[in-house]
């Protein structure tokens, strides 16, 4: 999971707690408040600003907006989302920014356009949020319990961390477990929810 930020056109929920996800879906709104994939750290790291976004407004409104350092600064707000509620709804909707009002998921875009059932497509939302939970129970059994962080980020750490050396063996298997199971959530979400341009990236 790379440094992904949320980049036009286009903009992981928290485990635990949460309502059970939908049984079935019949609408375009029922499968994203079955998911929340893209507000929760699973598919982004940060989502930037566009203009006309009032960044003080959302400041206010509890994102943690901030200025990134560089020869370009960026202002965006880091994953999970501040105002991501434990029913995948979200807490600022009427004010949320432009990236999130315009953004579509791969699988989103496929069931609206016809392509696959809303069911199919809750399906996949299923499977890629079981994989982020088992990253998510991984890092946490290899002492990483930071929820307010982005997996990508989480797990960059992690590996900074552990492959300094002087780990156990038993933390060794469980860091190759780490790995794969990064390896296998990317596959799918590269496949099935990051649109195709995005993937190439």
């Amino acid at each position: 999971m790379g440094a992904e930020e949320l980049r036009p056109p286009t903009p992981g929920l928290l485990s635990g707690g949460a309502r059970s996800i939908f049984w079935s879906v019949d609408s375009s709104e029922d499968l994203c408040l079955s998911c929340g994939l893209c507000c929760d750290g699973t598919l982004y790291d940060f989502v930037m600003l566009e203009p006309g976004d009032d960044a003080l407004r959302l400041q206010q409104l509890g994102l943690r907006v901030k200025v990134s350092r560089g020869r370009t600064p960026v202002t965006r707000f880091p994953q999970p989302c501040a105002a991501l509620c434990q029913d995948r709804t979200c807490r600022i909707y009427r004010d949320r920014p432009r990236q999130c009002q315009e953004f579509e998921c791969g699988v989103l875009k496929d069931a609206k356009a016809g392509q696959i059932t809303y069911a199919a497509g809750l399906r996949e939302v299923k499977k890629a949020r079981r994989r982020a939970d088992e990253v998510r129970r991984l890092l946490r059994e290899l002492g990483d319990t930071d929820v307010h962080r982005a997996l990508g980020e989480r797990f960059h750490r992690t590996s900074e961390r552990l492959e300094a050396g002087g780990v156990a063996e038993a933390v060794k298997a469980k860091y190759a477990d780490l790995t794969q199971a990064v390896h296998h959530l990317k596959l799918l979400v590269g496949e099935k929810f990051y649109l195709r341009s995005q993937a190439k990236e």
